[in-house]
């Protein structure tokens, strides 16, 4: 048999590439999403922050006001995004691996407080319609801006490892999914490729380096 082709929806660091040594696969690397911060202006901050990715951590850091913003405690999503959080600060007082999980845990004991929640041009609606169902008082500030890349692959892989619903959006502008095993990194990813493929594994935990395990796993 030949040797796998796996593409990776996004460039790799060493880390992550040293998951997948040992493992007897061709592996591609193209990033087929961008992210850039966004400079944006908070007009009233209210009593918790509210983080759904790293990327929105990352360009709330670059803030005037960062000390201001590290004196409010969060809530977030993905347990990147909690270490990430940790290690820059902040005090993570409610998390969960997906939205779906964290907004019953809000309402349930938050619903009295205010949320500003920090998030991107492509952010789902899963948090904002939980807050509205029973009124909780949140605002929003757009913090990055994602873009797809769409690149057209020369050639037809064996694997694919996803890693956001919009890296599955990029991929299908310029490639069709037939009989390729898709990697997913969770729920949303694999909910985007449902009418492409039933050829999917889910990742045990919603990270990059579980993603690749299961890539790993199954080539084995």
């Amino acid at each position: 048999m030949d040797t796998p082709i796996v593409v990776s929806t996004r460039v790799l660091n060493e880390e992550h590439r040293a998951i997948l040594e040992g493992v007897n696969i061709s592996l591609v690397e193209c990033d087929f999403i961008s992210v850039s911060p966004i400079d944006f202006q908070i007009s009233e901050l209210n009593e918790f922050l509210l983080f759904t990715s790293q990327n929105a951590v990352r360009s709330v850091l670059k803030h005037k006001d960062i000390a201001v913003l590290k004196s409010k405690l969060s809530f977030c999503v993905g347990v990147k995004t909690k270490e990430l959080l940790e290690k820059s600060g902040w005090k993570v007082v409610a998390w969960a691996d997906y939205a779906k999980e964290l907004a019953p845990i809000l309402i349930k004991s938050f619903s009295t407080n205010s949320i500003s929640f920090f998030n991107g041009n492509l952010r789902s609606e899963v948090l904002p319609n939980a807050f509205n169902g029973v009124n909780v008082k949140f605002n929003e500030f757009q913090v990055y801006q994602t873009d797809l890349t769409p690149i057209a692959l020369s050639q037809k892989p064996h694997g694919i490892c996803f890693y956001s619903p919009s890296g599955v959006d990029s991929y299908l502008k310029e490639n069709k999914i037939t009989d390729e095993v898709c990697f997913c990194i969770g729920d949303t990813t694999a909910e985007a490729l449902k009418n492409n493929t039933n050829k999917i594994i889910l990742a045990k935990q919603p990270t990059i380096e579980k993603t690749l395990q299961a890539c790993v796993t199954y080539y084995k």
